[in-house]
Order: structure tokens, then sequence, then C-alpha cells
């Protein structure tokens, strides 16, 4: 071999070299495994990394389930958004026809939207129909600044269900744009609702939703959302602490 050849050896890998010998066959075999070994180290302190990194990365909840008042609660908000859910103290007061009632809030905020989900038990059953559920939405949008909202028939967790929604006044931002006010939606529906022997659709729980949410959120929320009554028996009227409900995004319970 000449000069130049030997110069080409000594650039080759150490694996490559020394293989006229079988000392020299036994030592690239060794080599090689020692290269494959340290590849596979290598691969697996870059899986161990991404496994920590992943664990470290700031994960926002969209499935909530928990108790609220006697009621176990669950919807899902199907976005990365971080929000917060502030379940308050329960209040209680009387309607105008005399029924007593208790009143069980929850809260979902974020940065830029908010959401009130009202859950309300009535000593005695209130009819739930679809007029006297359109009523109420109607009602709320206007005193939340609706002029002519729009009013829609649909089905929440299984029970007919009224839902509303209008947008504020488009915002001028010059130069001839403007931007869309925020959307407003208000849905009423009664989880313990069923006909009577008279006829009339009632319930002893209405469960009501404004939100200020972008409409693919709060849709898919009242899509999935479930509201388990508790049994007959075992129900009470009277005002109680609860525990909050479950948010793995953060949470705040008011008492």
């Amino acid at each position: 071999m000449g000069e130049g050849d030997n110069r080409l050896a000594a650039k080759e890998p150490y694996c490559l070299q020394d293989t006229a010998s079988v000392d020299g066959s036994t030592k690239r075999m060794k080599c090689i495994r020692q290269q494959n070994q340290a590849a596979m180290k290598s691969v697996a302190i870059e899986l161990i990394l991404l496994m920590v990194l992943s664990l470290a990365a700031p994960a926002f909840a969209a499935y909530e389930s928990g108790p609220v008042g006697p009621y176990n609660v669950s919807f899902d908000m199907n976005t990365t958004m971080e929000y917060r859910v502030v379940v308050e103290a329960p209040s209680s007061g009387v309607t105008t026809l005399g029924v007593n009632f208790v009143r069980y809030n929850l809260t979902i905020d974020s940065a830029d939207y908010y959401a009130w989900l009202i859950l309300t038990r009535y000593e005695e059953p209130m009819v739930a129909n679809i007029s006297a559920n359109e009523y109420i939405v109607y009602s709320a949008l206007l005193n939340a600044g609706g002029d002519k909202p729009n009013l829609y028939q649909r089905s929440i967790d299984g029970k007919p269900g009224v839902l509303g929604n209008f947008r504020f006044e488009r915002q001028f931002l010059g130069q001839g744009q403007y931007q869309e006010g925020d959307l407003v939606v208000a849905a009423i529906y009664s989880p313990d609702a069923k006909v009577y022997e008279d006829g009339v659709y009632r319930g002893s729980t209405d469960c009501r939703v404004i939100s200020t949410f972008p409409r693919e959120i709060i849709t898919y929320m009242l899509y999935t959302l479930h509201v388990e009554v508790p049994k007959e028996e075992g129900a009470s009227i009277n005002p109680v602490s609860q525990s909050p409900l479950i948010n793995q995004s953060s949470l705040i319970n008011q008492s």
C-alpha cells in the first residue's frame, strides 16, 4: 500500500480498519457493538427528555366533572384555552308565585370570555315546556343587551331545550374596517322534567347557561353537558356547602 493509501486508511473509522486478521475482525465486531450501544443510549436519552418536557408543558383542561350543589355536572369545553371554574355559594329566594327555590351558580372564566351555568331547584315542579323556556331565554338575552335575539329549539342533555343568541353591534376599526361584536348565547332546559298526569311538562330543576365564548366552544359545551339530578328522597332545597367542580386548569371555590 502506498503513502496515499495509508493516508486514506488513517481517515477510515476504527471499525473499518485492521480486518485482515482474526484479531482485526474481532476488534471490528466489538467496535460495532459499542457503536450500537452508544446509539441506543442516545435514543433512550432523547426519549426521556421528550417525556420530561411533555410532563412539564402546561396542560389546559377541557373536560369538567364534579358536584355543583346536590347535582353532579359534567361538560367538555373542547379547547386548549386557559380558563378557570368557580363554584359559588348557593342562594335562595321565592318566585313571584310564592314558590321557594335554591340556586347554584357555576362560572367559567377566561381572559376574554365568560359563561355562567345556573341550576335552580324549586320546591315544587314548574312548567318547563318550549313556550316557557323561550320566554326565559328571550328575556335573558334582552337583559344582556340584545335587540332581536334568535331563538332555536334543540335537545340538551337528551331533553327538550331552547337556545338563543345575538351579537353586539359591530365595532368600527377605521379605514372602512369593522369587527363583529361578541356572540352572546343563552340556553335552558330541565334535566328532571316529565309530562305529568294533567299533560303539562314540568320539572323541579332548570338549568340555564349564558355565554360569550366563541360559537364552536359553547356549542360543544352544550352538546356534552350532563346534569345528574339527585334522587327525590335524598334531595333537599336547603343551601349547603358543596365540594368544588373538578377543573385541571385552575379552580376557585367560593363559599
